[in-house]
């Protein structure tokens, strides 16, 4: 999505367009095996850019449907990603001087008339991604999607019954880290 600067009014200019759907998974998919998250559809972007003296205001958001793992169920699930935009667009002229070289994730800096802005709505929307995402939970504590329930609640409920249950190794290994950590205090 490059866009032009120079013809943005100070009035300001609305824009709505998709990004490439290829590009995100691509960028989604690098350094991994396997795919966790991918995107379903071409994510939307609404946008709205203001001349100022200072550069270019971006307020807007991206967003878009997304299908990752449930960290409840394990299931591939689809939910929205939805990043907020708030962005200053400068050249390096606008700057400041010297000392104003640091990096601000709020500003991004160009050359030229024109901007790519492809890259960093992609980054945007990466960054909102939770990697322990997991569907909102009904009253009874039950997953929406797959309706299990959630671990939290299984494990107060084994505390409350009473019953002797075999614990899961993993619940084996916190209880002997919990002991430890009492014997030592």
């Amino acid at each position: 999505m490059r866009i032009c600067t120079t013809t943005i009014p100070f009035s300001g200019m609305k824009i709505e367009a998709s990004l490439p759907l290829e590009a995100l998974n691509s960028r989604l998919a690098e350094g991994s095996e396997k795919q966790e998250i991918t995107f379903e559809s071409a994510p939307f972007v609404d946008l709205t850019l203001t001349r100022t003296h200072g550069g270019i205001m971006v307020k807007g958001v991206v967003s878009g449907m997304c299908k990752q793992e449930c960290a409840t169920c394990a299931d591939p699930v689809s939910h929205e990603i939805v990043a907020s935009i708030d962005w200053i667009l400068q050249t390096s002229s606008d700057r400041a001087g010297p000392d104003d070289e640091i990096d601000d994730p709020g500003v991004i800096v160009y050359e030229g008339d024109h901007v790519e802005l492809e890259e960093p709505l992609q980054e945007a929307l990466i960054l909102n991604i939770n990697p322990f995402w997991h569907p909102p939970r009904d009253k009874n504590e039950r997953c929406t999607v797959c309706k299990r329930d959630c671990a939290a609640n299984v494990w107060r409920r084994e505390e409350s019954d009473g019953d002797e249950k075999k614990p899961s190794a993993f619940g084996s290994l916190l209880k002997g880290a919990l002991s430890s950590t009492k014997k030592a205090t």
